[in-house]
């Protein structure tokens, strides 16, 4: 229950609103009783219907309050780089906006005019919308702890994704990738790896990730198990991206194959099942291999991969369009859809039809010829 007390003040009369939420005691002080009256009435229905009364009183949690307990509560189920993502997108471009201001004042329309004015600054649709959700994510933790009773998020307008993107799908020809791996056969192992890379679809961090334990040529598979990143300057191990990613996957190419047994023949460290499988470049800029290092793929893209590509003739893309490469090559072939699904590590199969629906076979002869013998038995 909520209960007016008058007092005496310096400057005259105040009426303080007292209630009890928990074993936490508030209090809000008004200089009309009536005032005071109508809002012990209100914090009265708001206990009533279980609401927290935090957002009516001033000295609510701050957004910076909020972004910090969301960021620790989050931690564990999120992976390291996933969590520093979010905090990079708070530092840069929320709490400057956000940070100082009590949480239960913000309201929709500022969240809108600041969705705004990202777009007007020139950021991407697609990046606004992850600033957007990460918004969301923090007001969304706030009504859970009973800070907030709203979002003001919801109902906000996001512009509209761009119909084309830089980062488009490209799809190499398996000619095509045979010259960007003949090209940078002479810098070895990076024509190797190049095939590799467009014949098993590894994403950037698991071909760096990748050991000599995880190349099974007896079965003809490789073992996707750990992950290497870059995170503020350090090579973190980790895990794939989901619990589908951690996988095996085919080697489904004979040349590969054999060549894969012989560079594991000549690998330095190929009696070190834990020792990294690809290596990286010597430190100081020389065009040189070292195996003690760790594969920077954004390093390989501009030192090798797009030089080949330039000399070449070939589109501007990045390595990650090897896993493309891949999928269509793998569809191509006429595996079916769910092993692609499998073998790229996707979450769902509904993730696969979103990228490679258009490249699925579309052969009806069988259907016809079906559809024919069933016409022809009921007639």
């Amino acid at each position: 229950m909520a209960h007016v007390a008058q007092v005496e003040r310096k400057s005259g009369v105040a009426y303080e609103v007292h209630w009890r939420q928990g074993e936490t005691k508030k209090q809000r002080t008004f200089a009309v009783k009536r005032e005071a009256e109508r809002f012990a009435l209100k914090v009265e229905n708001e206990l009533a219907e279980g609401n927290t009364t935090d957002t009516l009183v001033k000295n609510t949690k701050t957004f910076r309050e909020i972004v910090e307990a969301s960021l620790l509560a989050s931690a564990p189920g999120l992976k390291l780089r996933t969590n520093l993502g979010y905090r990079a997108i708070y530092d840069k471009r929320i709490l400057p906006k956000f940070g100082s201001r009590r949480a239960s004042t913000v309201t929709r329309a500022e969240v809108q005019a600041w969705v705004v004015t990202l777009a007007a600054e020139g950021l991407a649709p697609a990046t606004v919308h992850h600033h957007y959700v990460a918004l969301k994510k923090v007001f969304r933790h706030a009504i859970h702890d009973r800070l907030l009773t709203y979002n003001p998020c919801d109902g906000v307008r996001l512009p509209k994704p761009e119909t084309a993107s830089e980062f488009a799908p490209v799809f190499l020809t398996v000619p095509q990738v045979e010259a960007i791996a003949t090209r940078l056969d002479s810098q070895e192992p990076y024509g190797l790896m190049v095939r590799f890379a467009a014949y098993t679809g590894l994403r950037a961090g698991e071909l760096a990730g990748l050991r000599v334990r995880d190349l099974d040529l007896a079965h003809g598979h490789v073992s996707v198990r750990q992950t290497m990143q870059r995170i503020n300057a350090q090579w973190i191990v980790g895990t794939p991206k989901s619990k589908r990613s951690t996988r095996d996957v085919p080697l489904v190419d004979a040349t590969l194959i054999a060549e894969l047994r012989r560079y594991r023949m000549l690998h330095p460290r190929s009696g070190d099942p834990d020792a990294l499988l690809w290596p990286g470049r010597k430190v100081g800029g020389v065009a040189e291999v070292d195996y003690s290092r760790v594969l920077d793929v954004g390093s390989f893209r501009r030192n090798y991969f797009r030089p080949a590509l330039r000399a070449l003739g070939l589109q501007e893309m990045r390595v990650h369009d090897l896993r493309h490469t891949a999928a269509s090559l793998w569809l191509a072939a006429g595996f079916e859809p769910y092993k692609v699904s499998r073998w790229l590590g996707h979450a769902s199969i509904t993730t696969t039809d979103t990228i490679y629906a258009h490249l699925y076979p579309s052969d009806y002869s069988q259907h016809v010829a079906q559809f024919s013998e069933y016409v022809s038995r009921t007639s």
